[in-house]
């Protein structure tokens, strides 16, 4: 039964580990493209999408280093301890002026 696992295992992951392989090297190709055409090269994403790249990063065990694209991995770590310590993540710059 064990050896009849293993095979099972060995031909899922032949056959979809590929696919996922692709997948990202698309995505990561998209998003070169895309910061090519942003006029600045420093991105901030907000609060709500530092959280979102935390739970993801989660699920990728942490190992994000050849992963992150937008910040560079000692920022996501540095999210990642805010996070753990409980800070609350606030948006950037000032308040908008009164009209």
């Amino acid at each position: 039964m064990d050896a009849f696992v293993s095979l099972l295992w060995v031909l899922m992951t032949h056959f979809v580990s590929p696919r996922n392989n692709a997948q990202v090297r698309l995505l990561k190709a998209q998003i070169r493209i895309l910061q090519a055409r942003v006029p600045t090269k420093r991105i901030s994403p907000s609060p709500e999408e530092k959280s979102e790249l935390l739970r993801l990063g989660k699920a990728c065990d942490q190992d994000i280093a050849d992963l992150m694209e937008i910040v560079k991995p000692a920022t996501y770590r540095r999210w990642a301890s805010q996070s753990n310590r409980g800070e609350v993540f606030k948006p950037l710059g000032h308040p908008r002026l009164t009209q």
